[in-house]
C-alpha cells in the first residue's frame, strides 16, 4: 500500500472516531437529574432556509481548503513510480517533515495553500520563496537531493486555511 493511502485511510478512520465521539456526554445516572447545559433544542431548519444552506462554520472551511489542496497536489498517481510522499496540514500546524530520498537524485517538490495569507517553507535548511494561499500549486525543482531531507512550512501572521505539499522523483 502506498504512503498516500495509508495517510488517507488513517485520516477517514480518525474523522469515523471524531464523529462517533459528538453527542457523548451526559451520559450516566446523574444525567437524568441534571438540568440541561446547552441551549434549548429547536427544530430542524426546512430544506431552502438559510440555516439549512449557510455552511457550518470553520470546520465546513477547513475541510473544503483541504479537498483543493488534494485536488492541487492529485497531479501525480501515487501509485506512478516517481510519486515519493505527500501530506496536507492546517496553516495553523505547519508542516513538520522529514523525508528519506535517494541522495544526489532530482526531486520535485510542489507546494500548495488553500486560505487566506501566504506561507514561508523552508526546504533543506533554505527559505524558498513565501507561497500563497490561493490554492495553485508552486513546484520547487531539488537538483541533488540529501539522504534525508527536511521540509517545515509555517503561516505568515494572519495565515489560515490548509497547506499540503508532494515530492516526486524527476525522472528522464
Amino acid at each position: 500500500m502506498t504512503r498516500m493511502r495509508e495517510l488517507l485511510l488513517t485520516g477517514a478512520a480518525l474523522g469515523v472516531l471524531g464523529i462517533g465521539g459528538v453527542g457523548c456526554t451526559g451520559q450516566g445516572a446523574d444525567s437524568a437529574a441534571a438540568p440541561p447545559s446547552g441551549p434549548p433544542a429547536t427544530s430542524p431548519a426546512s430544506p431552502g432556509s438559510p440555516a439549512a444552506s449557510a455552511p457550518s462554520g470553520g470546520d465546513t472551511d477547513a475541510a473544503a481548503q483541504e479537498k483543493r489542496v488534494k485536488d492541487a497536489l492529485d497531479v501525480v498517481d501515487p501509485d506512478a513510480p516517481e510519486f515519493r510522499e505527500s501530506g496536507t496540514e492546517r496553516v495553523a500546524d505547519g508542516v513538520h517533515h522529514r523525508s528519506h530520498l535517494t541522495k544526489g537524485a532530482a526531486y520535485r517538490l510542489t507546494l500548495v495553500c488553500a486560505g487566506e495569507g501566504s506561507v514561508v517553507p523552508v526546504v533543506g535548511g533554505e527559505e524558498i520563496p513565501a507561497v500563497p494561499c490561493d490554492g495553485v500549486p508552486v513546484t520547487h525543482r531539488i537538483a541533488s537531493a540529501p539522504a534525508e531531507l527536511p521540509l517545515s512550512v509555517a503561516g505568515r501572521p494572519g495565515a489560515s486555511g490548509a497547506v499540503g505539499w508532494a515530492i516526486a522523483a524527476v525522472t528522464g
